[in-house]
């Protein structure tokens, strides 16, 4: 009987230490938690403190932060040239009074109601019409032959040659 005793002395005192341990691993991840979340709020903090002193010393600079703010503003402006970009791809304008994006063919914002300016035209080429050509963009756009497409030359146009037909038996 002795021995059964041993046995589950052993168990019980095994199975308190899984508990602590347990107990102890769970408030190690708590307290990891809490230190994460105050990481990122510091990391908030610098970023709107960063925000802030660009905006506010933007126009004089210290030598010290002015090829930084250089950098930001380059990136500033590529972003809106991108954005101005995907807007005319999507074919939609930015309203100057509100900033919303709305249609290219709208006459007022559907926003604020502010007149929207007209949409530039694009230019177009008609089939036919003569265009200056440089020297540098017609070498650029001369046909190249390739082994697989050999081009003719007929009456000033290229064309790729016919292939033989073959018969299917």
């Amino acid at each position: 009987m002795d021995f059964f005793n041993k046995v589950g002395s052993t168990i019980s005192n095994k199975s308190k230490d899984v508990t602590k341990k347990a107990k102890e691993i769970a408030e190690i991840a708590k307290l990891t938690g809490r230190i994460a979340e105050k990481e990122e709020s510091i990391k908030g903090a610098y970023i709107e403190l960063g925000k802030y002193v660009y905006e506010s010393q933007k126009e004089d600079a210290p030598e010290e932060v002015a090829e930084k703010f250089a950098v930001i503003d380059a990136a500033v402006e590529e972003i809106e040239g991108l954005k101005r970009e995907v807007r005319k791809l999507k074919g939609r304008q930015e309203c100057p009074d509100c900033g919303k994006e709305v249609s290219y063919s709208a006459a007022f914002c559907s926003y604020c109601g502010a007149k929207l300016p007209e949409p530039e035209p694009e230019e177009v080429v008609e089939e036919g019409e003569v265009t200056e050509v440089t020297e540098e963009a017609a070498q650029a756009t001369e046909p190249v032959e390739t082994a697989s497409e050999p081009v003719e030359e007929t009456a000033g146009t290229a064309e790729p040659a016919e292939e033989p037909k073959t018969e299917e038996i």
